[in-house]
């Protein structure tokens, strides 16, 4: 989340002003035109200024914060690990479109971008796997009669 929060901060202050720690002149690693381009909005230029990628991730991130808090883990609803599913896979997929438009549209990464890119990805396999390994609970540990 510090990583969007710095993301967010610079894009609404100073745009043109972050560096990357990795850039060299003629390098692949270019934070600023990465995250001024027209693919730092969600929809490119037909939103232009609406919704900044940053900010977006910046909410997501604060979203996942609380479907993967304690409490959230606990929830006897089964709505809030589907959520929980839906936002990773989300984050996922809009992660996908970003490496698109990083990779083959800009031909330029930020390594900020990427730090959350990774993040995000990691956030995905450890869901799936918490998922596809946990253990149904026990039908009277759950209230419920076998015999009903």
């Amino acid at each position: 989340m510090a990583d969007s929060v710095y993301l967010t901060y610079t894009h609404f202050t100073n745009p043109k002003g972050i560096s990357c720690f990795l850039a060299k002149p003629g390098s692949v690693v270019n934070c600023a035109l990465v995250t001024t381009s027209r693919y730092s909005y969600f929809f490119g230029s037909l939103f232009h200024h609406l919704l900044p990628v940053a900010l977006a991730g910046l909410v997501w991130s604060v979203a996942m914060l609380a479907l993967c808090s304690p409490w959230a883990w606990r929830a006897a609803s089964p709505w809030v690990a589907r959520a929980r599913l839906a936002g990773s896979l989300a984050g996922v997929a809009t992660v996908l479109w970003l490496l698109y438009a990083e990779l083959i549209k800009l031909r330029h990464i930020c390594e900020y971008c990427t730090v959350v890119h990774i993040l995000t990805f990691a956030l995905f396999v450890v869901l799936i796997l918490g998922s596809a390994l946990a253990v149904p609970a026990e039908p009277e540990a759950a209230g419920l009669d076998e015999t009903a």
